[in-house]
């Protein structure tokens, strides 16, 4: 429910900026405010990441997740009753982007640790796919209905949220952590059952943190973990990995969806059209992440990465030199079912690997000491991307054409699959100690059950 809200988040500029056109004129509604009511929310994801990861590690996952809930509501409501008051509207949008920022690090980490690593993946993945279904939600509303009343309708998500969350347990790792050993195994046996192999997770979890040095302050420990290299190491990958993601350009078309379609569809396509358009976009984007959870379950985190780059890249640009010859009156009149059968193409195979497996892996990669800092930083990243590419977008349209933008996305994509290519390991089926393992010894050790056990 709160990936709803944060997915609404992400997609309700697509229906927002047309009506607000409408209701204050071009005149008054000009292309910089508009470019302002898409990104203020991605500008507020990086406050929202900033203090993530010190909430969660300080008051524990779920209380974190309570609070997100309250902001998201108190966000939506702002929007819904500001009556046309362009300063409310870009107040409400800035609270609701820090709850989206707020919760990136905290949804994965809480689900990574909730979950047993055979359906972590699709546990994980399934976040991704609240986010698509939250951006089509927002679209259906205000394809239908005033923006206001949309915007009151997507705060009952983090309503619904919070009365779930309220009678959720806390997550047996961080009450580990802070050495909560009953109120941990009574958390574990309420998420996990108590089968021997769930016992004997139980017990790896619980040796390891007994191993753990005491002594030492919070302060001290974390500062002695940043060296070691089960932190920097997926640090580095993660930081370049959510960059990829948003320099792939899959935010700007939530954000821009109609006006994008129009573009797409050429110049005699009406409005509903473009409507149209969006939310077809929006259910195949919803199908593809469903499709992407199932083969979670059977193929790995890296070959689903580099299947998504490579296509991601050959969909943007095909696109993109499409465009072109648009462009240059090579091709006389646009074709839509060329324009978005390509688009769609770009919709599957980027939602396939390249948008989904950031936010799943950041539940995987990162030791318990710096789980909240490693994934704060690595969300904050995405953050700062994200608000890059909305907030350019409109402008590079402007400048360099929208063959120009999808090329610029294309190329992009492409670099970064190279670097996936040689530097992202493969987590599927692993526990979290054995991740931990894998960046501490490199490739060469591989971590067995007696190299747990014996640790």
């Amino acid at each position: 429910m709160l990936n709803l809200a944060a997915g609404s988040t992400a997609g309700i500029a697509a229906v927002l900026i047309p009506q607000l056109t409408n209701d204050l004129g071009r005149n008054k509604f000009t292309t910089e405010l508009e470019s302002w009511v898409a990104a203020i929310s991605c500008l507020a994801l990086f406050f929202g990441n900033l203090m993530s990861g010190y909430l969660m590690e300080r008051f524990g996952r779920r209380i974190s997740l309570l609070f997100v809930s309250l902001f998201f509501l108190l966000g939506w409501c702002i929007i819904g009753f500001a009556n046309n008051i362009l300063h409310l509207v870009l107040f409400g949008r800035f609270i609701t982007g820090i709850c989206q920022g707020w919760l990136g690090p905290l949804g994965p980490v809480y689900v990574g640790e909730i979950t047993t690593p055979i359906y972590r993946g699709f546990f994980l993945a399934s976040l991704s796919l609240g986010i698509a279904v939250g951006v089509f939600l927002s679209h259906l509303f205000g394809t239908f209905l005033h923006w206001s009343y949309a915007c009151q309708l997507c705060g009952l998500f983090p309503l619904t949220a919070g009365i779930i969350l309220f009678f959720a347990p806390e997550s047996p790792a961080w009450l580990a952590s802070i050495n909560r050993i009953d109120d941990c195994i009574s958390s574990f046996q309420w998420f996990r059952g108590a089968s021997p192999a769930m016992k004997l997770e139980l017990e790896k979890m619980l040796a390891e943190q007994s191993r753990r040095d005491k002594s030492k302050s919070k302060f001290e420990t974390l500062k002695e973990n940043i060296k070691k290299p089960e932190f920097w190491k997926p640090l580095c990958i993660m930081v370049t990995f959510f960059a990829i993601t948003q320099l792939s350009g899959v935010n700007v078309i939530c954000a821009y969806s109609t006006d994008m379609m129009k573009k797409l569809m050429g110049k005699r396509a009406k409005d509903s059209h473009a409507y149209a358009a969006m939310l077809s976009i929006d259910v195949l984007r919803c199908v593809s992440l469903i499709i992407a959870c199932i083969l979670l379950r059977r193929s790995g985190r890296r070959p689903m990465s580099l299947f998504s780059g490579v296509f991601t890249s050959l969909s943007l640009l095909g696109l993109a030199i499409y465009l072109y010859l648009v462009e240059k009156n090579i091709i006389h009149h646009i074709s839509p079912f060329i324009s978005l059968s390509l688009i769609a193409f770009y919709i599957v195979v980027s939602n396939m690997g390249i948008s989904l497996l950031p936010w799943n892996m950041v539940g995987e990669v990162f030791a318990a000491e710096t789980k909240g800092i490693g994934s704060g930083i690595s969300v904050m990243m995405t953050s700062i991307s994200f608000f890059a590419t909305v907030k350019t977008a409109p402008a590079m349209f402007e400048s360099i054409g929208h063959h120009g933008t999808y090329m610029f996305y294309g190329l992009s994509t492409t670099f970064g699959t190279l670097f996936l290519y040689f530097c992202l390991p493969e987590t599927k089926d692993k526990t979290l100690l054995q991740i931990e393992e894998y960046f501490r010894y490199g490739k060469k050790r591989n971590t067995t059950e007696k190299d747990v056990i014996d640790i």
